[in-house]
């Protein structure tokens, strides 16, 4: 499947031999071997910790197609993207009620971290392969209040789940300390899947280094938005890079436009 930069565009020159600014080629077979080192430089983060949202969303915004996940979404070039972003990062960080609804597993070269109020995670599909459980970068962490402990260590049991009681406030977790939980742990990349409230409560602490969106060319209707948030909040993104595929799929970075340090 064809992939293409088309944000931000070459230089004259560089447009004329068929490369951009970093000499990389501008367009790339996205799912062949060569494709997959192009996509780790282009999604190359900043140095030091850093906190990255990444969706996927139909032309209207909903975050979950026909068949109610966003796999019906999604395409072998998005999942493509989606691991080569996990593989950058050190954790993946998820909410229970996304593990639950989306069945997910243990990433392939990261930490998952599932945060939980309740500590319910019945249904989950978290057992470990035999090569995480030894593993501590393929570790599944579950960040839940001091009272939702006891469920959560039932409702995970067998597992291999560290369970990361945290403080909370009226039975919630912050995501400021979240965000503080993950470092304490040695796992300062942070990349966030959703769902749309723990994004939204993310967004609305600005905590948000970076937001990579997935763009399929599908209107869903009657699905859930893109975030929630039960606050009006707005911040500045500015766009990094854009990405075309040769189906009209968009896949582009937006950076946090934050004011200069003196």
């Amino acid at each position: 499947m064809t992939l293409t930069r088309v944000f931000p565009e070459p230089e004259p020159e560089a447009e004329a031999a068929g490369v951009g600014a970093a000499g990389l080629p501008r367009t790339v077979d996205g799912l062949d071997p060569v494709g997959r080192d192009w996509l780790l430089q282009r999604y190359a983060p900043n140095p030091g910790p850093y906190l990255r949202v990444n969706m996927i969303a139909s032309l209207n915004g909903s975050v979950t197609g026909p068949d109610n996940t966003s796999d019906s979404l999604s395409s072998r070039l998005d999942r493509r993207i989606l691991g080569v972003i996990r593989q950058l990062a050190d954790v993946v960080l998820i909410g229970a009620g996304s593990v639950r609804a989306e069945g997910y597993v243990i990433p392939a070269r990261a930490a998952l971290a599932v945060v939980t109020a309740s500590g319910n995670l019945s249904g989950h599909r978290l057992e470990p392969p035999a090569a995480a459980a030894t593993d501590r970068n393929r570790r599944v962490y579950v960040l839940c209040p001091q009272s939702a402990v006891a469920r959560a260590e039932a409702t995970t049991s067998g597992s291999g789940a560290v369970i990361v009681p945290l403080d909370d406030e009226n039975g919630s977790l912050t995501p400021a300390t979240i965000v503080a939980a993950l470092h304490s742990l040695g796992l300062p990349r942070i990349v966030c899947e959703g769902g749309p409230v723990l994004s939204g409560q993310l967004f609305a602490e600005d905590l948000v280094d970076e937001l990579c969106l997935s763009t399929s060319p599908q209107v869903v209707l009657g699905a859930r938005g893109l975030l929630e948030s039960a606050r009006t909040v707005a911040t500045e993104f500015r766009m990094r890079q854009l990405l075309l595929d040769d189906q009209g799929a968009t896949y582009a970075r937006w950076e946090r436009a934050r004011p200069a340090s003196s």
